[in-house]
């Protein structure tokens, strides 16, 4: 169970790091970039202006602890839910901070 569950969050990157690539930045997996990204809690190493946290489950992710604890501004969340033996998506979400939202509006002005 545990290997598989490594494997969707891994997945889970892999497929936000493509996300950022189509919109024109440069990403890769911090556990590849960078030991010391990965132990602040960063999942991907990007020009995108806010550092990157990763999370799958059934359960929406403690969103106050991670952005106040670990060095992220914002994380992307895919919300499963399981089937039979199998786990389907329920949504992918973008979790961070008001103000880093609004900072982020106003750069594109």
């Amino acid at each position: 169970m545990a290997n598989r569950n490594r494997s969707a969050g891994h997945a889970w990157e892999l497929k936000v790091i493509n996300m950022l690539k189509e919109l024109g930045y440069s990403a890769v997996s911090s556990r590849y970039e960078s030991r010391s990204q990965d132990d602040a809690g960063v999942d991907i190493v990007s020009d995108f202006p806010l550092k990157i946290q990763c999370k799958i489950s059934q359960n929406q992710p403690g969103v106050h602890d991670v952005l106040t604890n670990k060095e992220c501004d914002v994380i992307f969340f895919r919300k499963v839910e399981k089937a039979d033996k199998n786990f389907i998506s329920k949504g992918d979400y973008a979790m961070l901070k008001l103000e880093d939202l609004l900072n982020l509006i106003g750069e594109k002005q």
